[in-house]
């Protein structure tokens, strides 16, 4: 043996050599055959950089320069142009209510996406962004038109006559367009299936190539084997050689040499057969570890595909639990709000019933005594005055009624006296403090501010609730005719005389003679401060003004300044109050400009006088 050619150790070091390089091999390969087969067919966003993803709308682009035009935007559809809209105009992203709001009045068709640039743009957020978006203004200022009664109707069948052309070019436009999206999403599934055989196809090669090598490995253990065979009769052959030279030397040690020579056999057959088994053995694990790692692949990518399958159907659950809990939190929340509202309106409604008919009841008890007070005076000759009584009660039947219509449509007491602080730094730059009349004071609101401002003043009216209310707020009023009382006081004996809402309900005799006590009853540099409604307003002039049963006519207020300035005023201002800037519409024209005066003009108009 320590003269044989054959390296027992040597080979079997070779042999577990040759087999770990061929184990890392099929283990290099396995992965890389799970690396190769990696296709990404999904869309959306994180994926414009993939060469299988389908977008099939142009990419957002920011300008620098906050310009934009609307074909920038009206390009975009559905959620990707009302995600563009607000980062082009208020620079961020939508928060989830207007994106809920403008997508469902888009889907419904009560918006289009004009309405929804112009609400953004003009949006109190819009105008601090300061973002100019060309072409929006004009289209902006007819989807308004449209919206008014009657003009709009008519305006809208004008212009979608005048559309019907270029709505037939985007209609053929949109035709094109659809064929065109849908060859590239054609396109893009072919590219898909392309690229899904050539990943087949790779597979395939990597298998074919596995299986090559398996059939060389296969190759080279047959012929080791050839080699151990060959190499165990080319011994045999040595041993002979050896035993027939020395034969006759080996006289006394035949036996021994016999012997010795059947061990020698009998271990070079354990040996070839341990060698045998041993590769044999190598072969078949190295066999079922293919086999094995092949079943744990293919497993693999099963349990992959189900664990997407999974999460994707887990996704939609939860984002369509998500979208019904909100859908049922948002329902709850308006239907809470309206029944709050309801029962906070029904409440109200109650409240002022209440008030109204515990102030009915009081002027019929007071009514009742007055009568009854004349009639137990009253001598059978004197008939005469209990007809006066009866005639000045008569005068406040409608007291009540009046009272209770003040408070429908006047408004709430704290949102009249907002209105009235507007004349506060008039009176504080002439440093008026003492004698200041107001005639017809009714609920009050212009007196408590005087009042908390702490100037001394008193007020008149005719209305009893109105005196009781008053009184019951700690105010000094009167009860009389207010031409009555101004021509019982002193020439010259008050500061300032105001009137709010009194003039529009007078005859114009009853006018003149009310404005000739005023004038009278001033000191020199004393001022005269008159509101009524607007006529210039043309809701006002032609509605709201007849609200109130009580009004005769509206006074313009060219007419009421030259009767101040017949009567002997001087320096006579102006004031249009209150006018509604926020429903103004956009624009420079002239058809623009006066369609906002006639209808979002000052509703009211305050005119104030100076007595020389």
């Amino acid at each position: 043996m320590t003269d044989s050619e054959i390296n027992v150790d040597q080979l079997m070091y070779e042999i577990r050599e040759t087999v770990a390089r061929q184990q890392r091999g099929a283990g290099q390969n396995g992965s890389q055959y799970l690396s190769d087969f990696s296709l990404t067919t999904r869309s959306g966003p994180d994926s414009q950089g993939d060469p299988t993803s389908l977008n099939l709308q142009p990419q957002f682009l920011f300008h620098p320069d906050d310009q934009y035009h609307i074909d920038d935007l009206l390009k975009y559809h559905g959620e990707d142009f009302v995600r563009n809209a607000y980062r082009a105009v208020l620079k961020r992203d939508p928060d989830p209510d207007g994106w809920t709001e403008y997508l469902r009045s888009l889907e419904s068709g009560r918006l289009n996406k004009i309405d929804v640039l112009a609400r953004l743009r003009y949006s109190p957020e819009g105008e601090q962004a300061k973002v100019k978006t060309a072409g929006l203004a004009w289209p902006a200022t007819v989807r308004r038109l449209e919206r008014l009664p009657v003009v709009g109707y008519l305006l809208g069948i004008a212009i979608a006559v005048a559309r019907l052309p270029r709505l037939l070019r985007n209609l053929r436009q949109s035709e094109f367009y659809l064929l065109a999206q849908l060859q590239k999403s054609v396109d893009h599934d072919n590219q898909v299936h392309k690229q899904a055989a050539e990943a087949l196809a790779q597979i395939s090669t990597q298998t074919l190539a596995a299986t090559e090598r398996l059939e060389n490995q296969q190759t080279a253990i047959d012929g080791l084997s050839q080699q151990q065979q060959d190499t165990a009769v080319r011994q045999r052959e040595f041993s002979d050689a050896i035993e027939a030279r020395f034969a006759a030397a080996r006289g006394q040690m035949s036996e021994s040499t016999a012997a010795l020579t059947a061990k020698i056999e009998d271990a070079q057959q354990q040996l070839h057969g341990q060698l045998t088994q041993t590769v044999h053995e190598q072969t078949r694990q190295f066999t079922e570890g293919q086999q094995q790692l092949a079943q744990q692949t293919d497993q693999l990518a099963q349990q992959t595909d189900q664990l997407a399958q999974q999460t994707d159907q887990l996704v939609q659950k939860m984002a369509e639990q998500n979208r019904q809990l909100s859908e049922g939190q948002q329902q709850l929340a308006q239907q809470t709000d309206q029944l709050a509202k309801q029962m906070a309106a029904q409440t109200e409604g109650l409240r002022r019933r209440q008030q109204e008919t515990h102030t009915e009841l009081v002027m019929q008890e007071r009514r009742l005594t007055s009568l009854l007070d004349v009639a137990r005076g009253q001598t059978p000759g004197a008939a005469p005055s209990y007809l006066d009584a009866l005639a000045t009660e008569e005068d406040h039947l409608l007291d009540p009624l009046y009272a209770s219509f003040e408070d429908q449509f006047r408004g709430e007491r704290e949102e009249v006296k907002n209105r009235l602080r507007v004349y506060l730094p008039i009176l504080k730059d002439a440093a008026i403090t003492t004698d200041a009349l107001d005639i017809g004071c009714g609920r009050g609101e212009w007196l408590e501010l005087l009042k908390d401002d702490g100037l001394q003043v008193r007020g008149v009216d005719h209305n009893r609730v109105f005196i009781d209310q008053c009184r019951q707020n700690g105010l000094e009023v009167v009860e009389a005719d207010a031409l009555v009382y101004l021509r019982g006081l002193p020439e010259k004996s008050l500061n300032v005389i105001t009137s709010f809402h009194l003039v529009e309900h007078l005859a114009f005799e009853e006018l003149i003679k009310l404005l000739d006590e005023m004038v009278r009853t001033l000191r020199s540099g004393g001022l005269l401060i008159l509101e009524t409604p607007n006529p210039e307003n043309f809701m006002v002039g032609s509605h709201s003004f007849y609200a109130d049963p009580t009004h005769r006519n509206p006074i313009p207020s060219p007419t009421l300044k030259f009767l101040l300035e017949s009567r002997g005023l001087g320096r006579i201002e102006v004031m249009k109050l209150r006018p509604w800037d926020a429903a103004k519409i956009e624009g420079d024209s002239e058809i623009i400009k006066r369609f906002n005066e006639y209808f979002y003009s000052a509703p009211d108009y305050g005119i104030v006088g100076w007595k020389a």
